[in-house]
């Protein structure tokens, strides 16, 4: 996880969230251009994300709920200012799945992340704030009514059941040394299929390890009786006709 020292004025952010700069050293962990991401390692550890308004409010919601269910780290504040939404959340102890320690074991790693899933998959789903996520996945996808024809030839029909993560890779879980600490980034998450979180499972195991010889461990850790094969199909044709 990339940290670079800076200097941040902390007069940019909302009241509420300055005694939390006090005395604390800053760092930026950005990973993604849709959003800001500092490191505030004071008297707490903390994470600090800054998006456009209106983008981190799912976010904040499902870690909020997954917390409750110990997946997730705590929601320290939540705030819009008219221009930025603020997530203010409790560093998880660890190291995301693409640290060296983990990658560097990649059986290891493959199974631990199959069985984290699974875990999530089982978490119950009262409560959720959001549901009917392949519905909007599809339609996020933004593709042609022609090409939606050919998804629904598929011998699947999608069944939302399971609370999933919505952009399940290697980034977005902690771990100490393959100790399970929480999910990260959560914001596309929601009562889904679980299909969906198997799919981009697999895609990030290949990217990340340059290789797909640990797909296998992945699927029996996850537990080959939960997974249909037209439910990979599925999400797999999805993802290339949203390419």
């Amino acid at each position: 996880m990339k940290r670079t020292e800076i200097h941040f004025d902390i007069d940019t952010v909302p009241t509420a969230f300055r005694p939390y700069f006090e005395n604390a050293m800053i760092y930026d962990s950005s990973c993604s251009e849709n959003a800001r991401t500092l490191y505030i390692s004071g008297a707490n550890k903390l994470f600090l994300k800054i998006s456009k308004q209106q983008t981190l409010q799912r976010e904040a919601d499902m870690t909020a709920f997954l917390h409750r269910l110990h997946a997730a780290p705590k929601v320290v504040a939540y705030e819009s200012d008219g221009e930025h939404d603020y997530l203010l959340l409790e560093a998880a102890e660890g190291e995301d799945g693409t640290a060296p320690m983990h990658l560097g074991k990649p059986a290891q790693l493959a199974a631990a992340f199959g069985e984290y899933l699974q875990m999530l998959h089982t978490l119950p789903t009262d409560g959720c704030p959001y549901s009917g996520r392949t519905r909007e996945i599809v339609k996020e996808a933004g593709i042609s009514e022609a090409a939606l024809a050919t998804l629904n030839e598929l011998n699947y029909t999608p069944a939302d059941q399971v609370i999933i993560h919505g952009d399940y890779c290697l980034p977005n879980i902690i771990m100490d040394n393959f100790v399970f600490k929480g999910f990260i980034d959560v914001g596309f998450g929601g009562i889904g299929d679980r299909h969906y979180d198997l799919y981009w499972g697999l895609w990030t195991l290949q990217f990340n390890l340059k290789t797909d010889q640990y797909n296998d461990i992945f699927l029996n850790a996850y537990g080959r009786h939960l997974i249909h094969s037209d439910g990979l199909a599925y999400y797999t044709r999805l993802a290339e006709l949203s390419d």
